[in-house]
Formats: C-alpha cells, structure tokens, sequence
C-alpha cells in the first residue's frame, strides 16, 4: 500500500492506493456498508470508477467489491432498499448510478 486517506469528509469512503511496478489503483470502500470498488484517479483529484486489475488477486471476505457493471447500473430499481434518508439526499444530488449512491462525495 502506498498511500491510505481515511479523511471521509466530504464523501462516504475510505480510499487506499496500491502500486505494483508501474501499475497503481485505488480501492474505495464505503464507510456505513461493506461494499467497495476499484478506481483511478481523474484530473481534478477525483475518482474514476474501474475494473479489478488482473494482477490483484481478492480473498473471500467480508466486503464485496462491485464490479463495473453492479457500480454503473440504474438504481431506480432498489429503490425499495434504500432508507427515506438516503431517498432525500438521492433527490438533492441526482446521481444516475449505484456507484455514485454507494462511493459519494455529498455526504
């Protein structure tokens, strides 16, 4: 590991980078649920959501990483999941995808 951000304000993760040769990705995992994903950086500093290099390799555990398509996918569909909380910031920030529900910097 090459560089842990534990500082989750504004947003609702964790962020740790990790290296390999020349080939570097960032693991975010959600703060409230087990859930994470894998991403790179963008030019601002922010996050762009990606694909599990073929070079790490994940053990069974209590968190689930979201695949690309689990992360890009419509979440009108669960919406019966989310709490009336989650609903009005949903409808304040309009995101169009679970991943950006689940890896936020609105919260």
């Amino acid at each position: 590991m090459t560089e842990l951000d534990t500082d989750t304000y504004p947003r609702n993760f964790y962020s740790a980078k990790l290296s390999r040769y020349d080939d570097a990705v960032f693991i975010l995992q959600n703060i409230h649920y087990p859930y994470a994903a894998f991403a790179q950086r963008d030019g601002f500093g922010g996050f762009v959501l990606t694909s599990q290099p073929e070079w790490f390799r994940l053990p069974t555990g209590a968190v689930h990483f979201l695949s690309l398509a689990e992360l890009n996918q419509d979440w009108h569909n669960l919406c019966g999941e989310l709490s009336p909380e989650e609903l009005e910031q949903i409808r304040y920030w309009k995101p169009q995808t679970v991943g950006e529900i689940i890896l936020n910097t609105w919260d």
